[in-house]
């Protein structure tokens, strides 16, 4: 029997790669606009609102194409997956961008991919290499850094707190969806955010918030933006890529979204990007860079 050694490109194909970064460019100016609504709207509402039509589109889709409706454990992943991604983790993190600034909060939004790889591990979905760490440690100190750059007024302990809660969120969902049977893309974005329009909408009537619509142009341009540019198509294509891909491996579209949000945020709140943020944002991407995407070298296998 001999050893042979074989190097396994993380890389998926084109067309995944390609959903990989519209999903990252579609969602770079997500919470840049959530900022911008919340001129008019309630912060829970303005999710709520986005969401439900969200899924009244995804239904739309669903009944167009005769698509059937999940059952039993396929019905219960989207739902969980819904409530995980959408319900809670939105609703978290909605609630943390009242107070920090948006560049920030998707820096700190870039741990996704560490908590995917460890949160994978423990469901037996995917094993932990040392490359997956040594990036995984390389984004801990982006995060680190970018934070300590940061003025004293951004640095609200609960708020940072909700955004690494919501990124574990994020990251379990992406994770414990594929223990469960699969379902079209359509479909569990229509049982996702139906999911999670109901879980933020319950929480923005306990706030006592006021369901009112936009009149200024810029706002209303911000909510159209989130409703149908992240909602439906980052939702879409992040649906689509989980699918073709792994699940740690689509989570590091994370780590590159704080680069398009730096310069959104930069162009359109002001937002200044100061050293700490630039290196911290370009440790983060190495970090993403070197788990994910770079080509590993896969151990000896027996031939015989």
């Amino acid at each position: 029997m001999t050893a042979q050694s074989s190097t396994i490109s993380a890389l998926p194909e084109r067309n995944v790669l390609a959903a990989f970064l519209l999903f990252i460019l579609a969602v770079g100016g997500a919470s840049v606009a959530m900022q911008i609504t919340f001129a008019e709207m309630a912060p829970f509402w303005v999710s709520t609102s986005r969401f439900l039509f969200g899924a009244v589109v995804f239904w739309g889709i669903v009944a167009i194409r005769k698509l059937p409706i999940p059952k039993g454990r396929a019905l219960f992943g989207a739902i969980l997956f819904g409530a995980l991604t959408v319900g809670f983790s939105l609703m978290l993190g909605t609630w943390a961008l009242t107070v920090l600034p948006a560049s920030l909060y998707q820096i700190l939004m870039a741990t996704v991919p560490l908590m995917t790889v460890f949160l994978s591990a423990i469901h037996g979905v995917e094993s932990i290499t040392r490359q997956a760490l040594f990036g995984a440690f390389i984004t801990i100190a982006g995060v680190a850094v970018t934070v300590g750059g940061g003025s004293t007024s951004d640095l609200s302990l609960p708020h940072i707190g909700a955004v690494l809660l919501a990124s574990i969120l994020l990251a379990e969902g992406g994770v414990v969806i594929k223990k469960f049977p699969p379902n079209p893309p359509v479909v569990t974005n229509a049982v996702g955010l139906t999911t999670g329009a109901i879980i933020i909408g319950v929480a923005s009537a306990i706030r006592g918030e006021q369901w009112t619509l936009p009149t200024q142009p810029n706002t209303i341009a911000a909510l159209v933006y989130l409703a149908v540019i992240v909602t439906v198509v980052a939702f879409m294509m992040y649906m689509y890529v989980l699918n073709k891909w792994t699940a740690s491996g689509t989570s590091y579209g994370f780590v590159v979204v704080p680069l398009v949000t730096m310069v959104v945020a930069a162009i359109l709140l002001g937002e200044k990007i100061t050293l700490g943020f630039g290196i911290g944002a370009v440790l983060v991407l190495a970090g993403g860079y070197v788990g994910a995407l770079l080509p590993s070298k896969q151990k000896p296998a027996e031939i015989e």
